[in-house]
């Protein structure tokens, strides 16, 4: 009877670890995004080559979870692979039009960022209902992002205080609740 009173602690602080990490990559996963709004505002090229850093990232994350998730599942990982791989490939190839489009002067720069912006959201919550669903929520992010940019780009100050604002809240929000969470571990064990 002991044992199994001492599993439900260990298991909740596993699951509690998981939840952290997610959570630790979401919000790098936004931050990689916010950085790279600025860079499209502030850059005249548009910041197409950081972009592609994003996406690379962006597909090595979801690699890396989606497969952990499929090897604790017991599924087949090469197929995964092989699947999430062209998913990514193809934003990529994707972004090249859009760049090639901007570079030919047949779209603004604006639009252009506006569209990979959107393609890269698209990809994110397509990537999330078929590999995992942490990425369907950077997906959503991203585009309520991306609206609020186009739709506010005047007021582009007031929008990044804003964002900085809401992260920082939910931040301390996630931490303060973890802290409660562990806390209440550490009184269950003792």
């Amino acid at each position: 009877m002991n044992e199994s009173h001492e599993m439900k602690p260990t298991q909740k602080s596993e699951s509690s670890l998981s939840w952290k990490t997610q959570f630790y990559v979401l919000c790098f996963m936004l931050v990689l995004a916010l950085v790279g709004m600025g860079l499209t505002q502030a850059l005249q090229k548009g910041a197409w080559e950081y972009w592609l850093f994003v996406v690379i990232v962006y597909g090595a994350l979801g690699l890396w979870r989606s497969t952990g998730k499929a090897k604790q599942d017991g599924l087949p990982v090469k197929q995964l692979v092989g699947r999430t791989l062209a998913h990514w490939m193809f934003l990529l190839a994707f972004l090249g039009v859009v760049m090639l489009l901007e570079r030919k002067q047949i779209i603004s720069r604006d639009g252009a960022s506006y569209v990979a912006l959107m393609f890269l959201a698209l990809s994110c919550c397509l990537a999330g209902v078929h590999f995992d669903w942490l990425l369907m929520i950077v997906g959503i992010v991203l585009t309520v992002m991306t609206i609020t940019l186009a739709t506010l780009e005047q007021y582009t100050v007031a929008v990044w205080v804003i964002m900085i604002l809401a992260v920082v809240a939910a931040a301390t929000y996630y931490f303060f609740k973890s802290k409660n969470s562990d806390s209440a571990i550490e009184t269950f064990k003792s």
